[in-house]
Formats: structure tokens, sequence, C-alpha cells
């Protein structure tokens, strides 16, 4: 993975645009870590599997599970 400081980025942003295609770049300000930038194709695959995640989450929380779901619909619970 490629870090480069803010001024860098500024001097040649064409190369680097190119080269975030291939690998993610690290812009450092003031010696820190401040932006990562990536390529759209990996940016989309990066929010599937977030939002991916929450979905799985939020749908473990608020199952009942197999067993509870019948015994709830079978009006046994």
């Amino acid at each position: 993975m490629m870090h480069i400081s803010a001024t860098e980025l500024n001097k040649r942003s064409g190369a680097y645009l190119a080269a975030a295609a291939r690998e993610p770049i690290i812009v450092e300000k003031t010696g820190h870590p401040s932006v990562v930038m990536v390529s759209y194709d990996r940016y989309e695959e990066l929010e599937n599997a977030y939002w991916g995640e929450l979905a799985i989450e939020a749908d473990k929380e608020k199952s009942l599970g197999a067993t509870k779901t019948m015994k709830f619909l079978k009006g046994n619970d």
C-alpha cells in the first residue's frame, strides 16, 4: 500500500489517481493518515460488504430463530 503526502498528491494527482485504480493509497497530512484513495470498484465492494454485514446483524437481532418461529406460528409460544 502506497503512502504519500497531501503535497505530493497535489503535485502529481493524475499519476496517483491512476495508481489508486490498482492499489489503495494513503494520503497523509502533517505526517498522519488523513484519507485513503481506492478505485470506485473497490469502494463499491467495501460498501456492499459493509451494508451486507449490517443487514445480517439486524436480522440476527430481531430473529426469533427457527424453533421459536415455528412455535409462534403454531400458537405454542
